[in-house]
């Protein structure tokens, strides 16, 4: 078992970010993962800081818009890209009013954005877990559902290959250790809409009802909690400890 390839989503909702290594912190995820989100401005949250549920930010399940914006990721800017549309921004800070003029010049209809922060990341629960996929799952899910093998579908952080199909399942409530990181397997990750879209130009809109019929199941993953510090990086062995 290893690792096979590491991401991350500096902006909730849009492209990711491949990484050959990353530090690990306990009770984090990897840096920079969802720090960045794009909150509509008329769908006003409880909390105005802190963390937030998703529901508030713009997602792949809302239009196509998301994954059809193209990223390039460096060091200190950001290069978007929509068809002949291409915007140069800092990474850190994210000039917000530019973003999010930009992204209601692409597409008026989704409303006005702003630009929301949270070192700890925009993660789809309010604990601040590292996602795990199988690629073999990832696989045997395509095969079953007659859809793309795609693993960008599932958006995790950290894809691993040399297990069978659905074997990561029989790993919750025990630790396992990869690179100098080790993790706590915390629960399975129970799949919503977001799952349609295959982030390589195709959407499945009975995608759910597909793996439903054929696998009787809506999970795909694993959500770990970091235990201590340390770093992962690609090709890393990943081996059960209890």
């Amino acid at each position: 078992m290893k690792i096979r390839s590491i991401r991350r989503y500096p902006i909730k909702g849009l492209a990711g970010e491949s990484l050959t290594e990353t530090p690990i912190r306990p009770g984090q995820t990897i840096a920079g993962d969802r720090q960045y989100a794009l909150q509509y401005r008329d769908r006003v949250p409880p909390l105005a800081s802190g963390w937030r549920p998703k529901k508030y930010f713009l997602q792949s399940v809302h239009t196509n818009l998301c994954s059809d914006i193209q990223i390039q990721w460096e060091d200190d800017t950001i290069h978007l890209r929509y068809h002949d549309q291409t915007l140069c921004l800092s990474r850190d800070p994210i000039d917000q009013e530019t973003l999010t003029g930009w992204m209601t010049m692409l597409d008026p209809s989704l409303g006005e954005f702003t630009v929301e922060r949270l070192d700890s990341g925009f993660t789809d629960e309010p604990e601040p877990y590292v996602s795990l996929i199988n690629q073999a799952t990832v696989t045997a899910i395509a095969t079953a559902t007659a859809t793309a093998d795609h693993p960008e579908r599932y958006r995790g952080n950290v894809l691993i290959d040399g297990i069978p199909a659905f074997e990561e399942l029989n790993w919750i409530g025990q630790t396992i250790a990869i690179g100098t990181a080790e993790f706590e397997v915390v629960e399975p990750i129970v799949r919503c809409r977001a799952t349609e879209c295959d982030w390589n130009g195709t959407r499945t809109p009975d995608f759910l009802s597909r793996l439903d019929q054929h696998l009787q199941t809506d999970i795909c993953g694993l959500f770990l909690r970091s235990i201590n510090q340390g770093s992962i990086a690609v090709n890393d062995p990943l081996q059960l400890i209890t």
